[in-house]
């Protein structure tokens, strides 16, 4: 396993409900998630995020969920069929220099890139590709861990966002770290 990835072992601590203290998924995408909406969620691993975007999304909507670890995929499909939540799953292993989405371009309406996009391998490319893949109008949301990335990092990370072709909104995102709202242009 690639040393820039957190353990199948730490996913399950990442699962704990203490941690809805510092990241509660309602509050930080309620202002961006209705139902029927289709959401990519990269770097997912366990589902921590997935499962409440998909209760949002509600079951005209789906959650397209990208992990580099296929046992984080396994363990994310295993809860979602638990809470009565697979129909609106999908799964997609990805890849650290690519999402490979490509029969999804346009179609995504929201994008949430948690603590990720610090590991990729192409983070210029990952951000064309989520470009690509967000309809006009669409949203991305990019959150970075604290102490993982600093101010300087993010900030060469919006701007490769904005290269991209997406433009930085002044909506307010809620979440612990450095975070941001991004549009694709209609």
């Amino acid at each position: 396993m690639d040393n820039r990835v957190c353990p199948p072992w730490i996913g399950y601590i990442l699962l704990s409900p203490v941690r809805l203290l510092l990241e509660n998924p309602k509050k930080m995408f309620g202002p961006f998630v209705r139902p029927g909406m289709t959401v990519l969620d990269l770097g997912c691993a366990m589902g921590f995020f997935s499962l409440p975007l998909a209760e949002m999304v509600g079951e005209t909507g789906r959650v397209i969920c990208v992990d580099v670890q296929q046992k984080m995929l396994d363990v994310l499909r295993k809860r979602a069929r638990k809470k009565g939540l697979l129909d609106r799953i999908q799964t997609h292993l990805g890849r650290f220099d690519a999402i490979a989405l490509p029969d999804h371009d346009g179609r995504i309406d929201l994008v949430t890139a948690i603590h990720m996009l610090h590991e990729t391998d192409d983070q210029a490319g990952i951000l064309r590709e989520i470009a690509d893949l967000l309809r006009p109008g669409g949203t991305v949301l990019i959150f970075e861990p604290p102490g993982h990335v600093d101010a300087d990092e993010f900030a060469k990370t919006i701007a490769l966002a904005e290269q991209a072709g997406l433009q930085r909104t002044d909506l307010a995102v809620k979440g612990r770290g450095l975070s941001a709202a991004l549009i694709k242009p209609d």
